[in-house]
Order: C-alpha cells, then structure tokens, then sequence
C-alpha cells in the first residue's frame, strides 16, 4: 500500500510539473499584467474563445443591422458633368491702349476671370436661387412625378415646399470643384434619390451659368458700345469744328502751309503732347492707388504709410528725372525718325537706352536698400497676426511700386512740360498768323487721331458683342445614373462586421479588467505564491452521481458527498487531490510539514473540503493524519466524515478529557478526527489560550501530519496564533467567488504575522467559465486522459 501511494505520488509530482505548477517564487506570467511588456497572445486567444459566444452574437447583431440599413436605406444617386471656364478671346482681354484700359477697368469689357473667382459665382445664393427658381417652374420629371427636391419628405410627404426649401436643398447638395489644380475645368455633381433630378440639376447648372455669362459679357458690351458711340460722336463734331475753323483761317490769312521746320515742330509738339496727356491719366490712377494702400495702412497701424512714402521720396527725385529725361529724348527720337524701332541699331538710340538701363538698375538697387531698411517696419506684428502680416507686406510692397511709379510719372511731367515750353518759346518768335495756323492744324490732328481710334474701337466692340457665348465650355453633360452611390452596401456591412467585432472584443477586455473575482488560473498565479493544485468543481459530479445529494451512506455512516477521495478514488478530481498531497509533501525535501493549516479569504471558499480530501490523500501514502476543526464559529469537520460533534477540543480544553478518548476514527485507514466540540462563547480566546497551542503540540507527536481547518483569515482574525504555530499555510481561493480585494488584504496579513505560506489552491474550478487559456485546454485533457487510462488498466 505504501509502495503504491508513493507511487502515486511520484505521478502526481509529475503532472504538476508537467502543467507549470512550480513550487518556486512565482512570476508574472504576461498577458494582462501591468507589470510585464509582453503580451500573452494565446491568453489574449483564449480569452476570446472563452466569451466566443458574446463576440460572435454582438458581431452578428451589428452585421444584420448593417444588412438591414443597407438595404432598406433609400439609395441615393449621382450624376456629374464638366466645364471648361474660358477666357475672354480678343483684345480687351488684356486692353493695352488708354481707351482700352477704360474699358476694361469701367466696363470690365474682356478681362475675363479666375477660375476662383468663378467658383465663387457657382457657389453664390444667387447662382442656386436661379436654379431653385428654374427647378420650381419645371416642377415635374418625364415620367409625371415631381422632382424629390419639391416634396416635403420624399417619398413619404409629397406636399410641395416653397422655393426658399428647395433653395436651401440645391444650396446644400450641388458640387463645384475644380478637377485639377493645373486646369480650368470644373466639375458638378449633385445627389438625389431620383436618377433624372440628379442629371437635370447637373445640366440645369451648366445651361444657368453659361445663359449667366454670355448675358454678362454680352451687357459689359452693350454699355461700352454705348459709352463709345457718345465719345465718337463728341470727337466727330470736335473734328468737324476744327476743320472749319483751320479752312476760314486759312481762307482768311491766305496761309496755306508752315515751312518744314515749323511742321516738324508741330508734329514733335502733338506727339509730345499726346504722351503728356497719356502720363496725365496714368498718374492720375497712380495717385489713387497710393491713397488706397496709405489709407489701409493707416487702419492697420498710423503713421505706416506715411512713413514709407516719406521715407522713399528723396532717394527717387534725382534718378526719376534722369530717367524721365532720357525717355522723353527717346520719344522725340522716334517722331524725328518715324522708320525708327526699338530694334534699330542706330548709335543715338542705343546710347539711350544703355542710359534708360543704367538709371533703372540704380532705382531697383535703391528700392531694394529701402525694401529692407523697412522690414523693422514690421516689427509690431507678432507670428499670431498670420493673415495681417501678409496682408500689411503685400500692401507695402504695392506702395512702394507705386511710389516709385508715381515719382517717376511727376519726373516725365516735368521733363515734358519743360520741353512743350521750349517748343513754345520758338512758337513765341513766329508770327501770330502761323502760330494759330500751327496750333489749329495740331487740334484737328490730335481730334483727327482720336476719331479714328475711337471708331476703330466702336467697330471691335461690336463684334465682340456678337460673338459673346459665356465663359463656359461644356466638356460633359450630366448623365442618368444606373446605379446608387450611397448607401454602399459591401462596405456598410464591413463596417457593421467590423464595429460589432470591435465592440463586443471591447466589452470582452472591459469586462475582464473590471471583473474583481478571480475567474483564472492567470490572475491567481499573479499573487505571488505557487500554484499547489486546481481542484476541479464537484456540482456536476455531485449531481450525476448522487442525484444533487450532500450526503450519502457509505459503510453503514454518513458522509459528506464532496468527500470524492473515498467515494471515487480514480476520479480527475481524486487525482487533483494527490497532486496537491505531492506538491506539499516534495515541495521542500530539507522540511518536514507536520502541521498544516488551510485558511481561505471568505466563508464557503472550500477550505473544509479542501483538508479533508487532503487528509485522505497523505493517508494514502502511508501516514498517519489527524485533522482538528479548529473552527469554532461554523465547525464542520465531523459533517464531513459522518463523525459526532461532541466530544472535541472543547471539551478537552475545558472538561479536562483526555485527547486520546475524545479523537475518532474514520472509515479512512490512518485518518481521525478531532471535532470542535459544543460551541464555544469566546473562540477567539480558545484560538489563543495556551493549553491549545499544548494540544497541537502534543498532537504533533503522536502523527505524521496534524491538518487544522481554520476560519477564514480574510474575514476573522481568530486563525492568526494558529497560523504563526504552523508549519505551513495553504490558502483555498474559490474560483469566480474569492474577489482580488479581499485575497490582497488575505496576503498581505499572512505576511505581516509571517506564516509560511506554502501555495494556494484553486477551488470549484470551472474551466467552462474560465477567462484563461491554458488550463482550458490541455489541463482538462490531460487530467481525464489520464483518468480514463488508469480506470482501464485497474479494470
């Protein structure tokens, strides 16, 4: 018998061994621990296999009501078209002459536009309340029924709304964007849950801005054509009048012609004049334009602008004359030599222009001096003013242009003014008859050329006016969409799929984190203290071997029914018995364990079983036990082995019995019992007194192992002299019962009064209900494997 046992216990060392239930200093063993970087891919596995019916049921929740939205959302359908925004195709485009800058800037004949700026017309309240205004008078589709954007709630509520809804629907649902940042196309899209309304309000877009644009163009036209025939008409009857009054002057004078030098004076005068009058209009604009920037400037920051044109004045005046003075011998060059061009290599020319260059390089070195002497300008402009800053450099930039501009326009004025009073002065020493007679041929020519110009310009505009067909160009109409775009039913469902995944496996790591019983073998192994055995749950097998019963006869006595290592010795259970017999008898060979304590956190954490079918196992391997019912507030030893209450400790600490006469055998070989005896009004002053510490020291004398079944330390402090008089300490932690609040304080206290704490033991442990993956797979295999292959040797 004891050859057997202690083979039996060789094996139960084994599998110990063999499920990684080490009797050393425990570690952390990944997974979810704080403490550990790694992550324990296989826990993290097993713990979604464990709750594989909550993730699979919440994934295919989500995943039907994806199915179900997708297909009985009302599909929606787009269509799209495309234009080209042109420019302008003429001359006004980019004007040139005074009168066609006028034009352009009074008019805004030709100057075409950005592709930004028409953006901003297709997206303006104007642009779709034209639409809302053609779709509303359209009102209805080809098939008889109205357009979805005149329902209330389309397809429920078909009351029509006013125009400001559909508006506001247009408004929100039409699409301009450009294609490409290189390219001038644009494209339109619109959404609706009608294939035609998408193509119409597509195409109704295209027709509007193009209608829009050429009634733009063709209006720009019409007021300049207007503009220009009054002008014509004012310079026609300037022209008739001045050839009259030359024809009677000359009549009346008897002159007909000047001599050649006079002429050519004349002619170099109208030119000169002509370029005065044209210097007089551009600095008329220039000086606008600086008393805009100034004034903007000015509200940004007073004193600003001033001090940029202050500042640049007196280094402009010198050079600006110079150069005004070498452009205008360069314009009296030209009508002296009218084959003369720009081309030419003749010396008096290039020597000019080498003149106009050099001046001009000094005033761009000079500008770019100031430029930079007045970045501290800036200064006052923090990083934060973002926009303000650019704002302010841009305007300065553009002053600072037009200063130099406008420097350079007063230095021409004064250059041709001096030279128009030269000329004058020679005028002053003709006779009266040919300066009136130079002066009236230089007003009909000057008259002459702008009737020309004039007309020349009547002539384009009206062409212009004809040829106006708006600024876009289609590329694509809209088309009648066959299938929807939303919803997108493949990708609606993945994400169904994948949001119910998500959730449930999130709920599953919530739920883990925040579960504070200990429903694995993982959490327990993170406490600290070895592993001694898992025992499994005995409600199933209790149930189908004794119908449910707590008790049963066994040889004529009353036992109780989790005592599985007498009623069924081969059982897995049994077997997790003997392999915690092993792990306590072989876990420290140099130590002797004669006295055992088993202690739990809480009540009804299996403690009473656990020492009992622990007694029976070390009898198992030939020794000789006796386990005491040391607790006195709920005894329950003797229920277990079907033994008498009375007589016990009790009983010998107070009626003075003697130990020998109070301890009862059991039906177990090797095994008594020493009952608690009658209840006790002061166990806690029993757990202390001397003459039981003398009784378990007497006791250890006569066997191989005393087993005291204690209260539970996490809740009564009655066991703690009891635990300091052990010789080891085994704490029973009931699985998904014992909370990790309550088993930390447990822990804690063992190591303040120093027990020796040999391991814990897992109770009731259901791997069905379990969130770890080890002990939910190859431990149960192994364990009944195991058990099956005994049971049919022995057979």
């Amino acid at each position: 018998m004891a050859e057997n046992s202690n083979n039996g216990s060789q094996n139960g060392r084994y599998r110990g061994e063999y499920m990684g239930e080490n009797l050393g200093p425990q570690t952390n063993s990944g997974g979810f621990d704080q403490g550990s970087d790694e992550i324990d891919l296989k826990q993290i596995i097993g713990l979604l296999f464990h709750h594989k019916w909550i993730v699979i049921g919440v994934t295919m929740v989500s995943t039907l009501v994806a199915v179900a939205y997708a297909l009985t959302a009302l599909p929606i359908y787009q269509s799209d078209g495309a234009i080209l925004v042109t420019q302008s195709g003429n001359r006004y485009s980019m004007a040139g002459s005074d009168l066609s800058n006028l034009l352009v800037s009074n008019f805004g004949v030709g100057m075409g536009s950005t592709i930004e700026n028409e953006l901003q017309v297709l997206q303006s309240r104007q642009f779709s309340f034209e639409l809302a205004k053609r779709i509303y008078e359209e009102r209805y589709q080809s098939d008889g029924r109205m357009y979805p954007l005149m329902w209330r709630a389309f397809p429920k509520d078909s009351t029509v709304v006013s125009i400001d809804t559909v508006y506001v629907r247009i408004s929100e649902g039409l699409r301009f964007a450009r294609a490409d940042r290189l390219s001038d196309l644009v494209r339109i899209t619109f959404e609706s849950p009608s294939p035609e309304e998408a193509q119409r309000l597509v195409n109704l877009s295209i027709i509007a801005y193009t209608d829009v644009s050429t009634s733009i163009n063709r209006a720009q036209a019409t007021n300049a054509i207007g503009f220009l025939t009054e002008e014509k008409d004012k310079v026609e009857a300037r022209v008739i009048d001045a050839e009259e009054r030359l024809r009677d002057f000359m009549n009346r004078e008897k002159l007909i012609q000047l001599d050649r030098q006079t002429e050519e004076l004349i002619t170099q005068m109208s030119i000169l004049e002509a370029e005065r009058r044209a210097v007089d209009v551009q600095h008329t604009a220039v000086k606008s334009g600086i008393l805009s920037y100034t004034q903007e400037l000015e509200r940004i920051r007073p004193g600003l602008g001033n001090q940029l044109t202050s500042g640049l004045a007196p280094m402009l005046n010198r050079l600006q004359y110079a150069l005004a003075e070498a452009e205008t011998r360069k314009v009296l060059l030209f009508a002296k030599n009218p084959g003369l061009t720009e081309t030419s290599r003749e010396p008096q020319l290039l020597e000019i222009n080498r003149e106009i260059d050099g001046v001009r390089a000094e005033i761009a070195r000079l500008t770019n001096d100031f430029i930079k002497a007045s970045d501290s300008d800036l200064g006052f402009l923090t990083s934060t003013d973002g926009g303000v800053a650019v704002r302010v450099n841009q305007f300065r930039m553009q002053l600072i242009d037009l200063e130099i501009k406008d420097k350079q326009l007063e230095a021409q004025s004064k250059v041709m003014d001096d030279r128009l009073a030269e000329f004058q002065d020679f005028f002053n020493d003709l006779p009266d008859n040919m300066i009136q007679l130079a002066q009236l041929r230089r007003e009909m020519q000057i008259n002459e050329a702008l009737f020309l110009i004039i007309s020349q310009q009547g002539a384009e505009m009206q062409l212009w006016e004809q040829t106006q067909s708006g600024l876009a160009r289609v590329v694509d109409y809209g088309y009648v969409p066959i299938e929807p775009v939303k919803p997108k039913k493949r990708i609606v469902v993945i994400i169904g799929f994948m949001l119910g995944f998500v959730i449930s496996v999130g709920y599953v790591f919530i739920r883990e984190y925040t579960i504070v019983e200990i429903n694995s073998i993982e959490k327990l192994r993170k406490k600290g203290y070895p592993l001694l055995a898992v025992i499994p749950d005995m409600s199933d097998y209790i149930k189908d071997n004794f119908d449910g019963r707590e008790t049963v006869r066994v040889k004529g006595q009353t036992v109780d029914t989790g005592l599985v290592m007498v009623l069924d010795s081969i059982s897995p259970i049994s077997e997790s018995f003997r392999r915690l017999q092993a792990n306590v008898i072989y876990s420290q060979p140099d130590n002797t364990f004669k006295t055992l304590i088993v202690t739990s956190s809480n009540k009804s954490e299996g403690k009473t079983t656990l020492s009992t079918n622990l007694a029976v196992a070390l009898a198992e391997s030939g020794r000789k036990v006796c386990i005491i019912d040391c607790d006195f507030r709920r005894p329950r030893v003797h229920a277990v082995f079907g033994s008498n209450q009375q007589p016990g400790v009790i009983e010998i600490l107070f009626d003075g019995k003697k130990w020998q006469d109070v301890v009862q055998d059991t039906m177990i070989p090797n095994v008594q019992v020493l009952t608690g005896g009658k209840r006790p009004p002061n166990p806690a002053e029993i757990i202390r007194s001397h003459k039981l510490h003398e009784l378990i020291e007497t006791l250890k004398g006569h066997y191989d192992h005393v087993l005291i079944d204690s209260a539970p330390f996490g809740i009564i402090s009655d066991a703690a002299p009891l635990i300091k008089l052990a010789d080891g300490v085994i704490l029973a932690v009931r699985f998904n019962k014992a909370k990790e609040p309550e088993l930390d304080l447990t822990i804690e206290n063992l190591q303040k009064v120093k027990a020796n704490v040999l391991g814990v033991v897992m109770t009731a442990f259901d791997h069905k209900k379990s969130s770890g993956y080890y002990y939910t797979s190859y431990y149960y295999k192994y364990a009944y494997d195991s058990y099956y292959a005994y049971h049919e040797k022995t057979n």
